[in-house]
């Protein structure tokens, strides 16, 4: 009898001592493998949507979205770590592409990502579009020019490039190779208050506003030098009266014999963030006075 008990002892001892320490430390480290596994997938998953021509951000909020299913907009801030209006408006930017979708319940917005197929879809369509712009886009010939005075080979051919920027209802820019402007259509030249002579042969520096992180152009000029297209999150450019303002630039390199030409399309978001920022006041001041 006094054997059987020690043995029970013995045994409560050894479950309580090392048994369970050991089963808990395996499960850490099974948890842990899995998270670090889990963290490798999501890094490799937004490595190929970036290279879809979608910024880091963008990527990540989508990711987000993606394993969260329906959410609000502060739910998703709050996975990614991120400001909730800069989350906004990539999320704007995201349902403008067709990335992101929503629906209202009890005045909230819910958020809910695209089926990772519309990647795949987006893109075929973007290729779609420049090839059938290619032909007319190549079809400029920029032929040399003495001082600030252009030709009128140039003049006759930038013609054909106008019937492409000026039917744009966005700011269209584009530059050589050397980064000299070489067309602004009528938008562009609305939004940053200059004349066309006043810009040809400038480089785009000239609009720095000195507020966009350094890391931004790096970003950009890795891309192009690549000849990938490049999208930025957001940067802030001067105007000629020296205000400021936002906006989102996506370009992309084009070829034209041995010469490289840059296409620059701007998104004005300066009203847009002033409504989100005044509808960001109102609903706190609603807030405050439910209490």
């Amino acid at each position: 009898m006094l054997f059987c008990n020690l043995v029970g002892i013995v045994l409560m001892l050894l479950k309580v001592y090392i048994l369970r320490p050991l089963l808990r430390t395996t499960v850490n480290i099974s948890f842990g493998v899995y998270t670090a596994k889990k963290q490798w997938c999501d890094m490799q998953n937004q490595k190929v949507i970036e290279q879809l021509g979608y910024s880091p951000k963008q990527a990540k909020v989508y990711l987000a979205s993606l394993s969260l299913g329906e959410a609000h907009i502060s739910d998703i801030a709050s996975k990614v770590k991120m400001p909730r209006s800069t989350v906004q408006v990539i999320v704007d930017e995201l349902h403008k592409g067709g990335l992101m979708n929503f629906y209202v319940m009890r005045r909230y917005k819910y958020w809910v990502a695209e089926k990772p197929e519309t990647l795949l879809e987006n893109f075929q369509k973007r290729e779609k579009m420049m090839k059938d712009a290619l032909p007319k886009l190549t079809a400029l010939r920029f032929e040399a020019r003495k001082g600030n005075k252009y030709d009128k080979n140039y003049k006759k051919s930038i013609d054909t490039f106008r019937t492409i920027a000026d039917a744009s209802l966005q700011a269209v820019l584009i530059t050589n190779s050397d980064a000299e402007i070489e067309y602004a259509n009528t938008v562009w030249l609305k939004q940053f208050g200059y004349s066309l002579n006043e810009v040809r042969g400038e480089n785009p520096r000239l609009f720095k506003s000195g507020k966009t992180p350094q890391s931004v152009y790096k970003k950009m000029w890795s891309a192009l030098s690549r000849g990938t297209m490049f999208q930025s999150d957001e940067i802030v450019d001067k105007r000629k009266d020296g205000t400021h303002f936002n906006l989102l630039t996506t370009i992309f390199p084009v070829q034209h014999g041995n010469r490289t030409f840059y296409i620059q399309i701007l998104d004005d978001i300066t009203e847009k963030k002033r409504v989100e920022k005044l509808s960001h006041s109102f609903m706190q001041m609603n807030e405050t006075i439910s209490r």
